[in-house]
């Protein structure tokens, strides 16, 4: 399965997207202390009252940086995928490399972003291999709302809902849009891209390529 090309000026553009969270809070309790009146004399009475305020201001705790390691799995409930991760980039001639251990792992790009960093993460695995299923065998039978999960190696969980499902005929694929998509309101997503279609003439290699598109709840 060779997936797309990507251009050499957009392999520079790629990079990890990092947001900087910060999250404060204060505030304090006004406690007041008034002292007894007391009596100097029969026929003098003197009355002092003695105010205190204290107002105290909670340290401000900062949201911890998300998981700066690699992904471990990746989870699908609704299709049984609970695949390991395996590390992917770009091959020689520039294309998006795909999984060597074919009919068991789905690849994550990372050269592009990292999950849980507000970005679009981008993984890819094999339908079939060498005649024996692989983990994205049913992925274009995923709907809009169908849960996937990230775990990372340290054990942080993200969790997506599916929005979008496209096919594209792998000459037109579009890069740029998959990769790097605008107008996403800020909210952080991943890209699941796998072979589609029908077979070409030689009966090796897919006419298209499923992308599916889900965004982060959790």
């Amino acid at each position: 399965m060779k997936l797309t090309r990507i251009l050499p000026v957009l392999t520079l553009a790629a990079g990890v997207s990092l947001l900087a969270f910060t999250a404060a809070c204060g505030g304090g309790d006004k406690k007041e202390q008034t002292a007894a009146t007391s009596e100097a004399s029969p026929t003098t009475a003197a009355t002092a009252t003695a105010t205190a305020t204290a107002t105290a201001t909670a340290t401000p705790t900062a949201t911890p940086t998300p998981f700066s390691g690699n992904v471990g799995k990746l989870q699908i409930p609704s299709l049984k995928i609970d695949a390991p991760i395996e590390n992917l980039g770009l091959t020689r001639d520039n294309y998006m490399d795909t999984p060597k251990n074919e009919n068991t792992h789905v690849g994550w790009y990372n050269i592009y972003d990292r999950p849980g960093w507000g970005g679009n993460a981008v993984f890819s695995a094999h339908v079939y291999y060498h005649f024996v299923p692989a983990p994205f065998q049913k992925l274009n039978t995923l709907k809009a709302g169908d849960e996937i999960t990230v775990v990372m190696e340290d054990g942080t969980k993200y969790t997506y809902q599916v929005v979008t499902k496209n096919r594209y005929h792998r000459d037109n694929f579009p890069t740029g849009e998959v990769i790097w998509p605008q107008n996403r309101n800020g909210k952080e997503w991943i890209t699941l891209i796998t072979c589609g279609g029908e077979l070409d003439s030689t009966g090796l290699e897919y006419l298209s390529r499923d992308v599916v598109v889900a965004e982060r709840v959790g």
